[in-house]
């Protein structure tokens, strides 16, 4: 059996690292174009978010000035304390506008122009508060009453207001909360609110548009990827296919028939199945030289008595036409005792080989004892006697000249014929006719006639 292999073929181990190795690449790939669109994906909803929240700020700015503006209005009007309570509850408790600026601080740099818009809103806020607390001192003095919140009692009367009579007073405070000045800041601050949130939706718009062109490319490689991985896993279906699940197919049938493989596959199927074959070769010859040793004679190679037996067998069952010859070697012992057991050796195996060139093809030629061989001739009718006749004394001429200076030899042949193959009968025959020749003085043969039975009665 061979040590080395040279088959050519594809390494299916070699294979799976290399498709293993591609799909970890390509996996590699997806996991860093993940990464990006995820990534993305949060810069749009912090945009969203920021937006909300700017939004958000900005109303409750609009919400908290007008509300104050209200409260204080109110309060000129009816002089209801309530009114004033609640507009520093607003400022001291709520601060609303405050915690709107907090929260906008959070997701806006001090770069951004809608934080810096609404810080413009808050100072423009507080000078409407600063207005709203003067005409609240202007309508306690009109009041007359001591119980002045100390928010309020820290605002100062101007000169140019100290000695206005109250009803004057009144209608200046009412001049400060509806005159054409006041009006000027609160539209402003509305108009910041709005250009914060303006200014907001076209940062928040341009990062939509560039995140999204950003991700319909991440997804676009996205799909390619996959669509890559999906071939791939195809690809290593198919190659596994062809290359290991077809060919053991191809091998597992071939075992059953008691087939040799065919060398397909990838290069480990083509190495299992030329191992393979390589036992089954050993194997055969094997089988080969038991059959021989089991069905033909050690020493002269031909049937052995064993392998006879099969024949007369078979020639019963199919029930055949056959001539039986029984040949005896004359005067072996004479050989043995003169040139020793390698002389009788010699002389054994050159009436075989004789034997064997003398028959026909498909005659069976056996050793079936020490000195005594037989043969059987298929297809061979009782008119075939003379031919057989002309092939013992052949025989007996060749035996004349036998090698290594032995002295001339001859065989000695009863026989039989029969219509249904062999039986103990038949046998009976030829050994019947093989006796007559040793009567006669051997060298010969004979073939049985009824006539043999009476004579040796």
């Amino acid at each position: 059996m061979r040590n080395k292999r040279n088959t050519s073929g594809i390494n299916i181990q070699f294979l799976s690292a290399f498709f293993t190795a591609l799909t970890a690449i390509v996996f590699c790939f997806i996991l860093v174009i993940s990464n990006k669109v995820n990534s993305k994906f949060y810069a749009v909803k912090n945009a969203i978010d920021k937006f909300i929240i700017c939004e958000q700020s900005s109303e409750l700015i609009k919400e908290s000035a007008n509300y104050l503006t209200d409260q204080a209005r109110l309060f000129i009007i009816t002089h209801k304390v309530e009114y004033v309570k609640a507009y520093l509850d607003e400022i001291n408790v709520n601060k609303r506008q405050q915690k709107a600026l907090e929260k906008l601080e959070t997701v806006c740099s001090e770069k951004d122009l809608a934080l810096q818009r609404l810080k413009i809103a808050m100072e423009q806020a507080q000078s409407l508060i600063n207005m709203e607390l003067y005409a609240i001192r202007l309508a306690y003095k009109v009041m007359g009453e001591d119980d002045v919140p100390a928010d309020v009692r820290k605002i100062t009367i101007r000169n140019i207001d100290q000695n206005i009579p109250k009803e004057k007073l009144q209608e200046t405070a009412i001049n400060n909360l509806f005159g054409e000045g006041y009006l000027i800041y609160k539209t402003r601050i509305n108009e910041n609110c709005r250009l914060t949130i303006s200014a907001i939706e076209q940062q928040i718009k341009d990062e939509l548009n560039m995140n999204a062109d950003e991700l319909g490319s991440s997804i676009s490689r996205l799909r390619l990827l996959f669509l890559i991985l999906l071939i791939v896993n195809v690809l290593l279906f198919i190659a596994f296919a062809v290359l290991v699940i077809f060919p053991l197919e191809r091998f597992q049938k071939s075992i059953l028939n008691d087939e040799k493989l065919s060398i397909i596959g990838s290069a480990e199927c083509k190495h299992l199945a030329e191992s393979y074959n390589q036992i089954y070769d050993l194997k055969a010859q094997n089988e080969k030289s038991l059959l021989k040793k089991a069905e033909y004679d050690a020493l002269t190679g031909i049937l052995n008595r064993r392998a006879f037996d099969q024949v007369c067998s078979t020639s019963k069952e199919k029930k055949q036409k056959i001539a039986l010859l029984l040949i005896d070697m004359d005067n072996f012992k004479f050989i043995n005792d003169t040139y020793g057991h390698a002389g009788g050796d010699t002389a054994l195996k050159e009436l075989a080989r004789i034997l064997t060139e003398t028959f026909r093809e498909g005659d069976y030629v056996a050793r079936i004892g020490g000195d005594e061989f037989a043969a059987i001739l298929p297809d061979c009718p009782p008119m075939a006697a003379g031919t057989i006749k002309k092939k013992v004394e052949n025989v007996n001429d060749m035996l004349v000249n036998i090698e290594d200076g032995i002295s001339p030899v001859s065989v000695s042949v009863g026989i039989a014929f029969s219509n249904d193959g062999f039986d103990e009968e038949l046998y009976k025959r030829a050994d019947k006719a093989l006796y007559r020749v040793k009567e006669k003085g051997k060298r010969g043969c004979e073939i049985y006639s009824p006539e043999m039975e009476l004579d040796q009665v």
